[in-house]
């Protein structure tokens, strides 16, 4: 059982993270405004001992019904004594563990937040849990981008062997091209876009539509694929909804959108905030910006995430 990354990584300071929590929040905003009864749903995710996530959920979209999954024994003390809300129920499970024994019907947002690197528990714990999703349920899956332990040091050629001969389900769609180091994620995104393809292919009473897909890189390459399983009039009202709301986000899409890090002083800051509102895309902000050594990719970029983007202050005490 792998260790929990809370032990050594600082999750204080992860803005591209911080980035894709304030787009799921905005995201399960607009199933709320399809219909979906948002702060009715119970929430089942990995808090860790920092509980990032469940604030969020709380203060925004008022949810009162949380899980948190921790399975190493040691974080789970922690994360027991951490755990912001009463409401938030702390269990030592793995999730493949609680996702077999989870008996509730309540309506459901599950975020699988996994340590690791892509593998078969991953993919088995999606379809186990495919058959209980319900319409109006969502499901998302964060997972490393970087290759797994067993092949990191290898080939490209070995690491292309090794997902076929071990998530041959899946790993079809993976070229050479993709295992690169540099280019894992994009093997990672579709192995997670063919799990959640053949674990719902079944459904009759509905379709998975993959919302969120999006990479980003505070420590580590990290890959996050979800959305939610609804009705096709559900599933249409929604998918028009996301283009105006969060237009970066396209579920047809067959590639990732990054979170990029841009790593700002307040004053650069300042004068991005203007150059991004700007009715024209050339102005004497954006020239100020180029003149800086910014390029047209990194401000518009940074006019995808304004919204999104946390301020983090430093204090000397």
């Amino acid at each position: 059982m792998p260790r929990s990354t809370a032990k050594f990584i600082s999750y204080d300071l992860r803005p591209a993270k911080q980035s894709e929590r304030r787009i799921l929040i905005d995201l399960l905003s607009i199933g709320g405004d399809c219909g979906l009864p948002i702060n009715t749903y119970r929430y089942v995710g990995m808090g860790a001992n920092r509980f990032y996530d469940y604030l969020l959920l709380h203060k925004y979209l008022g949810i009162n019904k949380m899980v948190s999954l921790e399975h190493d024994q040691k974080m789970f003390l922690r994360a027991e004594f951490n755990a912001p809300y009463k409401f938030i129920e702390v269990k030592q499970l793995t999730s493949a563990a609680f996702i077999s024994g989870d008996l509730n019907v309540d309506p459901t947002i599950y975020w699988l937040d996994y340590d690791g690197g892509i593998g078969q528990h991953l993919v088995k714990d999606i379809i186990s849990l495919s058959p209980k999703l319900k319409q109006g349920d969502f499901c998302f899956v964060t997972v490393s981008g970087t290759p797994p332990g067993a092949i990191d040091k290898s080939s490209d050629e070995e690491r292309l062997i090794f997902l076929h001969e071990n998530l041959p389900e899946v790993s079809g769609a993976c070229s050479i091209e993709d295992v690169e180091r540099s280019n894992f994620p994009d093997a990672v995104h579709k192995i997670l876009i063919a799990t959640f393809k053949n674990a719902f292919a079944q459904r009759r009473d509905g379709r998975f539509v993959p919302f969120l897909q999006v990479e980003y890189a505070d420590s580590q390459p990290m890959v996050t694929v979800g959305g939610a399983f609804l009705s096709d009039g559900q599933a249409l009202n929604m998918a028009s909804k996301v283009r105006i709301g969060l237009p970066f986000l396209d579920a047809n899409t067959t590639s990732l959108y990054e979170i990029r890090s841009l790593h700002l002083t307040e004053r650069e800051r300042a004068i991005f905030d203007r150059a991004v509102t700007s009715p024209k895309r050339r102005c004497v902000e954006r020239n100020a910006l180029m003149k800086l050594g910014f390029k047209d990719i990194e401000i518009d970029a940074y006019k995808d995430l304004v919204r999104y983007l946390p301020r983090y202050v430093e204090t000397m005490v």
